[in-house]
């Protein structure tokens, strides 16, 4: 296995459907599924469970990102989340939970668990996120990351850097 791995949240897989040309998308899902059959890109299965909540249900049209999520999720989800990683991510950022979601289980706090877990595996671990926005009642993951000390990058960056895509102007 890498050593340099990047454990990918919600926004980001939701942000690539937002930044690239329709006709562009399936190509950089492709090539996101390369990096998680090369055990270097992964996410929670709760990342699966928040895109099916918030996924299109109109049958006509192709939902690309919850598509990539269920057709790659055996590989990038194979990692469980240790609840040793999920409450010391509880202790330390508990305003990650959004409190207008009262009942709904988010995908933030085992994003941010599956990073600590794999860096307590001996990985250099990314947290690929566009959350950047704190409120009073809530940090962002961009916020959670910090303090937690976990790098994270927009995906726009992580797709430059990894060659798979790049903004034209």
């Amino acid at each position: 296995m890498p050593d340099d791995v990047s454990v990918i949240d919600t926004s980001s897989i939701l942000q690539v459907r937002r930044i690239i040309a329709r006709q562009e998308q399936q190509g950089v899902y492709d090539k996101l599924t390369v990096l998680v059959q090369g055990d270097s890109l992964f996410f929670p299965k709760e990342v699966v469970v928040e895109l099916e909540r918030w996924s299109n249900p109109d049958p006509s049209s192709t939902d690309l990102p919850l598509e990539w999520v269920k057709a790659n999720s055996h590989k990038a989800a194979k990692h469980g989340v240790p609840f040793d990683a999920l409450k010391l991510v509880l202790e330390q950022v508990q305003e990650v939970h959004d409190p207008d979601k009262l009942g709904v289980e988010e995908a933030d706090p085992y994003v941010l668990a599956l990073a600590i877990y794999l860096q307590q595996q001996g990985k250099q671990v990314m947290v690929l996120t566009e959350e950047r926005k704190d409120r009073p009642d809530k940090i962002s993951m961009t916020t959670a990351c910090g303090v937690l000390r976990l790098p994270c990058l927009p995906v726009h960056m992580f797709l430059r850097i990894n060659g798979i895509w790049q903004a034209t102007n």
